[in-house]
C-alpha cells in the first residue's frame, strides 16, 4: 500500500485547518472522523479527497486507518478522553504518528507507556506538535544551544498577546478544564516527577512588559531533558491568565485537597466543560484575528544567571500549528519511539519550519 497521510478528527477545528494546509501544499490526505456528512462535505470542498469513518469509541475503526508506511495525524481532543486509540493504532502499525495535544496527562502517558512498544514496532510517535508545546521545545533548545554546557536549568513561558476566551476553539477550552484539574509533572533533579498545577509562578519580560505566568506539565520536560549533561531542571509556564496567575496558584492548592474527595474531580470537570461550552470561538476554517503568540526561553546557570535567552513571536497558535503539522507530515522521520520535535526533525530544520509557519526570533 502506498504511503498515505490520514487526518483523524478532520472535521474538527484544528483538523480542518491541517487538512486545508495539506491540500494547499498539493498533498491528498485521507480525512477520518465520525460524521459522514461533514467528512463528505469537507472532502469535496478540498478537491475531492478520500474519506473514511472512524470513531475512537470503536477502536477497530481507528486501527484500520493506517499501515506501516502511513502518517496518522490525530486532532481528537480532549486527548485524555479520546486520544489513546489513535496513538495505539500507530504503534501497532509501526507508522508515524503526530498529534496536537496540549494536555500534560496525555503527553506523560505517551512517553511513559508507549515509548517501549513504539521502539519495538518501529513507530515514530511525535506528540504535541503544536504551538504549545513544540514552539517552546524549539525556543528552549535554541537557548540551551547558545548557553553551551553551563546551563543547569531552562525556563519556557507562553503568551498570547491580544487573545481572550473567544480566541480559543471549543476543543481547546474543553481541554483547558482537564489541564487545570489534572495531574502535572516537571523535570527536577534529573528526573520527571509529579507536581501540582501552578506549583510555581514567575514573570517574563515580554514585549517590554513584565507578565506573570504559572507552571504546568508540558512536552519540554521530556523533550529537553537530554539536551545536555548539565541540565537538571526544566520549567514551563503559561501566561494565558496574566495577573490572575497567583489566583490560579492559590486555587490549585485548594483544588488539590478538595479533589481527594471521591467523585469531586469528575463533578468539577463536568461543570467546567459545560461552562466553557457557553463561550464562543473562532469560525471553522479560520484563525483568530489580532492575536500575537510569544514564547520566551531562558537558559540559566547554577547561580540563576541568565546565560542565554530566545524569544519567538508571530502568528496565532492555531495557524502555526496547522502549518507545522502539514510540514512535518510530509517529511521523513528516522528513529523510533516517542520523540520530541528536535529529536524527530533536527534543530535547524525545526527552526526553519517554525519560521515558515509564522514564528520568528525577536529581540
Amino acid at each position: 500500500m502506498a504511503s498515505r497521510i490520514v487526518v483523524f478528527g478532520a472535521t474538527g477545528y484544528t483538523g480542518e485547518l491541517i487538512a486545508s494546509r495539506l491540500a494547499a501544499a498539493g498533498a491528498r490526505p485521507v480525512l477520518a472522523g465520525r460524521s459522514e456528512s461533514k467528512l463528505s462535505a469537507l472532502a469535496e470542498r478540498l478537491g475531492g479527497l478520500d474519506w473514511v469513518r472512524a470513531d475512537a469509541l470503536r477502536q477497530n475503526t481507528v486501527f484500520d486507518l493506517v499501515g506501516p508506511d502511513d502518517v496518522l495525524i490525530s486532532t481528537v481532543g480532549p486527548f485524555v478522553k479520546w486520544g489513546l486509540p489513535a496513538a495505539r493504532a500507530a504503534v501497532a502499525a509501526g507508522c508515524t504518528y503526530i498529534d496536537t495535544t496540549g494536555e500534560p496527562e496525555f503527553i506523560r502517558t505517551l512517553f511513559e507507556e508507549l515509548d517501549g512498544p513504539a521502539r519495538r514496532s518501529g513507530a515514530r510517535v511525535i506528540p504535541s506538535l503544536s504551538y504549545e508545546f513544540a514552539g517552546g521545545v524549539l525556543a528552549g533548545a535554541l537557548a540551551l544551544d547558545e548557553a553551551g554546557g553551563d546551563a543547569v536549568r531552562v525556563d519556557v513561558g507562553y503568551y498570547a498577546l491580544g487573545g481572550g476566551p473567544n480566541s480559543l476553539s471549543a476543543g481547546t477550552r474543553e481541554s483547558l478544564v482537564g489541564i487545570v484539574l489534572g495531574d502535572h509533572f516537571a523535570y527536577r533533579d534529573g528526573a520527571v516527577r509529579g507536581v501540582r498545577a501552578a506549583e510555581r509562578v514567575r514573570s517574563f519580560v515580554v514585549a517590554g512588559k513584565s507578565r506573570e505566568a504559572f507552571s504546568l506539565g508540558a512536552l519540554e520536560h521530556y523533550a529537553l531533558r537530554g539536551s545536555s549533561d548539565s541540565l537538571r531542571e526544566v520549567n514551563v509556564y503559561t501566561g494565558w491568565f496574566g495577573p490572575l496567575s497567583r489566583a490560579v496558584q492559590a486555587g490549585s492548592v485548594v483544588g488539590t485537597v478538595v479533589q481527594r474527595v471521591p467523585l469531586v474531580r469528575p463533578g468539577m470537570k463536568w461543570w467546567g466543560e459545560r461552562a466553557v461550552s457557553l463561550v464562543g470561538g473562532p469560525e471553522a476554517g479560520t484563525t483568530p484575528e489580532g492575536v500575537r503568540s510569544w514564547i520566551a526561553a531562558e537558559a540559566l546557570s547554577e547561580s540563576g544567571d541568565v546565560l542565554a535567552r530566545v524569544d519567538l513571536a508571530g502568528t496565532d497558535g492555531y495557524d502555526f500549528t496547522a502549518s507545522l503539522v502539514a510540514w512535518a507530515a510530509q517529511r521523513r522521520v528516522d528513529g523510533a519511539g516517542v520523540l520530541g520535535p528536535v529529536e524527530a526533525f533536527g534543530l535547524e530544520a525545526l527552526e526553519d519550519a517554525a519560521l515558515s509557519a509564522g514564528l520568528e526570533r525577536v529581540q
